[in-house]
């Protein structure tokens, strides 16, 4: 049975409905995929975790997240959740993705969800994002790769430049706050796909903007801030940045290593020199 197959057959059998059909599959990411499915007259999206997803995502974690965040209206509704596959059905939001649209007219409507988020109180499961690295560069040597000396450079940059935020208060973050991930429905902004949610700082979420462009970074911090951006603002920004890069060019490097590449037709082994360079540009500013 296909995976198209299998998700028909999966979401009659959740809905009590036996016409479930594959309406198109949402391009995007780098771990799942992800269909949008229609049943009973409503749509609806179903995730089925790409190869090794496991490795990154806890779906117990995960899970809680979506309970919790619940109580603040940002993110679609959860039909379903399999902690053991990390399957997920939710409502489809028939919207705009941001990243199709003039991102920047939208930052107001942007950080309002953001400060939504990280003034909640939420309390969530730290990020951890120097053990999670740690982690995704175990995964890469565990395949018999080895860090080259520009990696190991970067990294121990990286760590100096930590020191200078270990005192940063942790609030609820998303923690993948590109805009891939927000969906404009109306007056309405959608925060989707929370798997990464965790207490960490604030400028990490503005940080993921840079998926579309640091320069949408960096507007996203003057909405923020409410002024142009200090030095050290733009600083404490680069750094996230900079983690992400390395963080992201891990994955890459573990998804080429496992032959994703070929699977998914896509030279993983690219994307993660893309990340190196973005990496040492940041860290030189």
């Amino acid at each position: 049975m296909n995976v198209e197959d299998y998700i028909v057959a999966r979401v009659n059998v959740l809905m009590h409905h036996r016409d479930a059909r594959i309406v198109k599959r949402l391009e995007g990411g780098m771990s799942n995929y992800t269909y949008v499915v229609e049943t009973g007259g409503n749509r609806y999206t179903y995730r089925v975790p790409g190869k090794f997803a496991e490795r990154f995502v806890d779906r117990e974690v995960e899970w809680d997240n979506i309970q919790r965040v619940d109580t603040l209206g940002l993110n679609n509704k959860t039909v379903y959740m399999e902690i053991m596959s990390g399957e997920k059905l939710a409502e489809y939001v028939d919207g705009t993705i941001m990243s199709e649209t003039d991102i920047v007219s939208y930052n107001e409507m942007s950080v309002k969800a953001l400060k939504k988020l990280h003034g909640s109180g939420l309390k969530l499961q730290d990020y951890n994002a120097f053990g999670r690295l740690a982690d995704y560069e175990r995964y890469c040597t565990e395949t018999g790769f080895e860090h080259p000396e520009k990696y190991k450079e970067l990294r121990r940059k990286l760590e100096d430049f930590r020191q200078k935020y270990v005192q940063v208060q942790l609030v609820p973050c998303h923690c993948d706050y590109q805009p891939t991930n927000l969906v404009i429905d109306g007056e309405k902004l959608y925060v989707l796909d929370w798997e990464f949610a965790g207490m960490n700082d604030p400028y990490y979420d503005i940080a993921c903007y840079g998926n579309a462009g640091l320069d949408k970074a960096v507007s996203l911090l003057e909405t923020y801030v409410g002024h142009q951006p200090t030095s050290e603002e733009l600083r404490r920004l680069y750094f996230h940045r900079a983690f992400q890069c390395l963080q992201w060019y891990n994955v890459a490097i573990f998804k080429d290593r496992i032959g994703l590449s070929i699977d998914l037709n896509m030279d993983f082994n690219q994307v993660a020199l893309m990340f190196l360079g973005m990496a040492e540009d940041l860290l030189e500013k």
